[in-house]
């Protein structure tokens, strides 16, 4: 019920904001007035007001100048208040107000003595400080030339325009006073708009170029740029206003702006490039975005010199053609990635460069600079989406890379594995052979056949299941067995935590503890009770596996000099320690050899402890 009420109480203050904003502003349109004029186009900057009073017949009306603005151009205003005399009387100070130019003066009489006044944006005489600047110049009823006119003297610089759109008002100083209000609470909402734009830029430069910083990847860095240079220009009348880049507008200014526009569009193919690595995936694209750059460096060493110069009118050419240019650029790239993509990267830069490209065109037909606005902070977003989707694409490649490494170590240091168990099995052959022991031989190569046949079919695979692993196990424990005229006995068990048909371990990664066993503990012992016990069990992502013999124990294994000592160290021993410390991800011992002793410190074998970390 509260959270219906809160609604309502909302809805009716934003509709009373909203009605009370329409009427005052209603009520300022009505009571703003706007002025005939006639218009005399030269290019002669010679002219003084008298010539220009004296030529009363070259006025012409503002409909006969349907041709754009040049730079070069200048522009006599001759406004007529013939109509509105009357009212001038009612008050004693009135305010003009026309557009802003780059240069303007406007010319009346004070005390009988013609007097010029400049209000140009390059001139100088005022400074902007608000988001919503409009020119308002003083006057008084007197101050009329010949009782009736006022003259303005305006070059257009910045940019082209036709005189036919130009209008000027007047208003009186009550309603300038209200004018000046309702321009402030103007000011209020757009700083809203402003204010989510700017906190979005603000969050997404700082966090792109905190990844610059920690990952050196470039689309970062040109995307962090994009953004500032973005939010330069969006909030230019902001900046100024508040002597935050600029003390008021003037022709560095300007130039600024122009090479701000530049520098958007240099920063922004530069992330694209990067972006989607047109080098390697798109290099038509990428060739087509090289020409752009060396384009867009030439035209900003164009235009600063075109504009320290004062052509101003190359300048505004030389602008057009680099918005052309983006523009093609722009609507042709969006239609070849979408024709091309290879992934789902180009479909952000699409999505992203069509929403700004909407956004500028509401800014070119409307000369409104919200829908920019609206456009960018879309883009902004859709872009930070793509570089988010892309960090998660490139995580998962990495780690699938790391998985893909992984597996061929395993395999490389199995293969290594492979031929000392055959090597060693093929070396028993040969014993059996030398002491003619030929049925024991010829049952020792079909057996050994029988598991070279099982190990090549697991070849390929890295892991294979518990109980095939088991079986394996009981095959060479089988030929080592014979090998040796059963001098021991031997056992496997399987837990019941385990399920051996599905848990899966490393192919073989038991047998050169199994090995060292017989060879070191069990066959060096002199007594009859010769026992090998393997065992496996589970214990959380682990699989423990027991080697456990009654041997003579390590350290007499070493003092006595045996025909199955190996000169060398254990080739398999170290091979397997390498292929556990691939599986296990911390640091924590793997295996762990224990030298079982009894009562009397006299060593009676030894257990060895594996641990095999699952997935």
């Amino acid at each position: 019920m509260s959270k219906k009420l809160l609604h309502i109480i909302y809805v009716l203050i934003a509709s009373n904001i909203y009605y009370y904003n329409l009427n005052a502003q209603n009520t300022l349109n009505e009571n703003i007035t706007q002025i005939p004029f006639k218009v005399y186009k030269t290019i002669d900057d010679t002219l003084s007001i008298h010539n220009i009073i004296k030529s009363d017949s070259l006025f012409r009306s503002s409909k006969y100048f349907t041709e754009k603005t040049r730079p070069k151009d200048i522009y006599w205003i001759k406004i007529d208040f013939d109509k509105e005399l009357e009212t001038l009387k009612t008050d004693s100070i009135w305010f003009l107000k026309p557009s802003n130019y780059a240069h303007a003066s406007i010319f009346y009489t004070e005390n009988s003595i013609l007097v010029e006044k400049k209000f140009g944006l390059f001139d100088g005489s005022e400074k902007i400080n608000s988001t919503s600047y409009i020119n308002k110049i003083p006057f008084i009823h007197n101050s009329l030339i010949k009782n009736r006119f006022l003259y303005l003297k305006i070059r257009r610089l910045r940019f082209s325009d036709r005189v036919i759109d130009w209008k000027f008002y007047y208003t009186s100083q009550n309603l300038n006073h209200s004018l000046q209000n309702y321009h402030f609470q103007k000011d209020i909402s757009p700083p809203i708009r402003r204010h989510i734009f700017t906190g979005i830029c603000l969050v997404m430069f700082v966090l792109t170029f905190s990844f610059f910083i920690t990952s050196r990847n470039f689309e970062f860095l040109f995307y962090s740029l994009y953004i500032l240079w973005l939010f330069i220009y969006l909030n230019g009348p902001l900046l100024i206003s508040n002597n935050i880049i600029f003390d008021g507008y003037n022709i560095i200014t300007h130039w600024f702006f122009q090479i701000a526009q530049v520098l958007i569009n240099l920063c922004y193919v530069y992330f694209v490039s990067f972006y989607l690595a047109t080098k390697k995936d798109y290099p038509a694209l990428n060739r087509i975005i090289k020409y752009i750059i060396y384009t867009l460096v030439i035209i900003i060493i164009i235009d600063s010199s075109f504009l320290y110069f004062k052509y101003f009118e190359a300048a505004i050419y030389i602008m057009n053609i680099q918005r052309l240019i983006m523009t093609i650029f722009g609507i042709g790239g969006m239609v070849y990635l979408l024709l091309t993509a290879k992934n789902h990267l180009a479909y952000f830069i699409v999505a992203g460069s069509f929403l700004f490209l909407i956004g500028t065109l509401g800014l070119f037909f409307t000369k409104a600079y919200d829908y920019m606005m609206a456009g960018a902070t879309l883009e902004i977003i859709i872009f930070a989406l793509g570089l988010a989707y892309k960090i998660q694409q490139e995580h998962k490649e990495k780690l699938l890379f790391e998985r893909e490494s992984f597996i061929n170590n395993c395999k490389a240091l199995r293969a290594q594995l492979n031929p000392h168990f055959i090597f060693n099995s093929l070396g028993s052959i040969q014993h059996l052979i030398v002491f003619e022991k030929k049925e024991a031989a010829l049952k020792y190569l079909s057996k050994f056949s029988h598991l070279m046949r099982t190990l090549l079919e697991n070849s390929i695979e890295t892991n294979i299941v518990l109980s095939d692993e088991i079986n394996l196990l009981h095959q060479y424990l089988e030929l080592e067995a014979l090998r040796f005229d059963a001098s021991f006995e031997y056992a496997i068990h399987i837990d019941d935590t385990i399920n051996a048909d599905a848990e899966e371990v490393p192919m073989l990664i038991i047998q050169p503890f199994i090995e060292n066993a017989i060879l070191y503990g069990l066959l060096n012992k002199k007594e009859a009770d010769k026992k090998l016990n393997i065992c496996f069990r589970k214990e959380k992502n682990h699989i423990i596996c027991e080697v456990d013999d009654n041997g003579i124990g390590r350290s007499a294994a070493k003092s006595i000099k045996s025909p199955y000592k190996k000169l060398t160290k254990s080739r398999g021993l170290e091979l397997t320690e390498k292929r556990l410390q691939k599986l296990h991800r911390s640091e924590e011992k793997n295996i762990e050899i224990i030298d079982k002793m009894d009562t009397y410190g006299i060593p009676i074998g030894t257990r060895v402890i594996i641990k095999i970390q699952t997935e």
